[in-house]
């Protein structure tokens, strides 16, 4: 297809209504926005103190702010020392206020204080006949004590226990089917010890417990329920479970069991729409953060879940 005739098609795609049905708009309410001259960041997490640690990649740092928005500190730069970065991607924290940073390009996990003090690496080593590891998110298991990995060019999920950081398990290889993925992206943990990654080119989210995949959400497509590119991925309280689509534009809610929910909107019922988002988070108040990578910036909004809005598209 010549490379004219694509852009036309996807920019269709884009201007699709959803098809004529009722759906559920869950409406947010925005709070604030977060720009600190970020270059392309890609992820967000909220850890101890409610910080706000934002994946500033191209730059090599991560930024923290507090939970207004403002501008704290940042660590990181370019390089290969401790605490330097090559091009990171994701990030997450944990119950201690541990910071960690899937330092991609330098093919490690690198885990700080929740001031920016470095802690310790983690070298990813490649397996018989893989490809160097290219580390571009991390989870953690508290209660299972461990730390789970997704390897784009591998495309594999690499399960390290959180006492040792020793490698427990691999999974997945490339492909199409069950326990396959095609360039898995950002991750998080659920309820019932699951885990949730984004499989980006199989248009797909998996979710994984105890080494197999026991359900899939999504599929390839412009309706409800459906993704073109899904980026993102962060579950609340409740297990609602939260899915970004950069191309799109749109974040979709999925039930426990990976049925759609809702779409996300405004407070009349419009739905939002974000320039490329990417990472997502909720924090325990019921926040979402989504980063919108080609703005160069965070946007925040409480979710106001009494408040849904049924609507019919025309």
């Amino acid at each position: 297809m010549k490379k004219s005739s694509f852009l036309l098609l996807l920019l269709i795609i884009i201007l699709l209504p959803l098809s004529s049905q009722s759906y559920t708009v869950l409406p947010l309410r925005h709070s604030f926005d977060i720009t600190h001259n970020f270059l392309q960041p890609t992820d967000v997490t909220v850890g101890k103190n409610n910080y706000i640690y934002i994946m500033d990649g191209v730059n090599n740092r991560v930024k923290v702010f507090d939970k207004k928005g403002v501008f704290k500190f940042s660590f990181g730069g370019e390089g290969t020392q401790n605490g330097k970065f090559n091009t990171p991607i994701g990030i997450t924290t944990d119950s201690d206020g541990l910071v960690y940073v899937a330092d991609t390009g330098n093919r490690r996990i690198q885990i700080f204080h929740p001031n920016g003090k470095f802690k310790r690496q983690v070298i990813l080593s490649p397996k018989k006949d893989s490809k160097p590891p290219e580390p571009v998110d991390i989870t953690i298991a508290e209660s299972l004590q461990q730390m789970y990995v997704a390897d784009n060019d591998n495309h594999q999920v690499h399960v390290y226990s959180t006492q040792d950081y020793t490698l427990l398990s691999t999974w997945g290889s490339e492909g199409p089917r069950n326990n396959q993925f095609h360039y898995p992206f950002l991750i998080t943990t659920g309820k019932n010890a699951s885990v949730l990654i984004v499989d980006v080119l199989n248009t797909r989210v998996q979710v994984w417990r105890q080494d197999k995949a026991v359900a899939s959400i999504g599929g390839w497509g412009v309706d409800l329920g459906q993704f073109y590119r899904p980026k993102g991925v962060c579950v609340d309280k409740k297990g609602l479970i939260f899915v970004s689509d950069s191309v799109l534009g749109v974040i979709q809610a999925f039930n426990s069991d990976g049925e759609f929910s809702a779409v996300l909107g405004d407070e009349s019922g419009k739905v939002l729409k974000w320039k490329t988002p990417l990472g997502i988070t909720i924090d325990s108040h019921q926040r979402i953060y989504v980063v919108e990578m080609l703005l160069n910036r965070v946007r925040v909004y409480d979710i106001l879940s009494n408040k849904k809005v049924e609507k019919n598209t025309p």
